[in-house]
């Protein structure tokens, strides 16, 4: 399960009109879900920001499937884009701490369910099509 929560966040790739537009869209997800995650000490705390992640979850996994639909037609820029890594490595570095927090792993894989259920149907029907 870690895995593919995992696998959620650090799949923050592609774009609206371009490759570098998702990307970008997804690392400010990331920064937003990030920030969510540092004010977590607690199971607690979690609880109390679990609406909060479901709809940034929500909004990453919206966001990555429609850059999966978008896949055939978008551009690469002609500029040079280096893809940024530090948005995906503060959020892993977060979403690791807070995962080991007394009761968090049960709580962080009930938030994240909906928007993993909702990313591994849209993966069943496009592998199916």
């Amino acid at each position: 399960m870690i895995k593919r929560i995992l696998l959620l966040f650090i799949c923050i790739a592609c774009s609206p009109s371009s490759r570098e537009e998702y990307q970008l869209e997804g690392e400010d997800i990331a920064r937003g879900i990030t920030k969510i995650l540092q004010k977590v000490s607690s199971a607690s705390d979690l609880k109390r920001e679990g609406v909060r992640l479901k709809k940034e979850y929500a909004k990453l996994v919206a966001l990555m499937i429609a850059a999966k639909k978008d896949e055939g037609r978008l551009e690469d820029s002609d500029s040079e884009f280096v893809r940024s890594t530090t948005a995906s490595d503060a959020l892993k570095a977060e979403f690791m701490r807070v995962y080991q927090l007394e009761g968090c792993q049960e709580l962080v894989e009930q938030i994240s369910r909906e928007s993993l259920h909702k990313l591994d149907l849209y993966h069943l029907r496009s592998d199916g099509s």
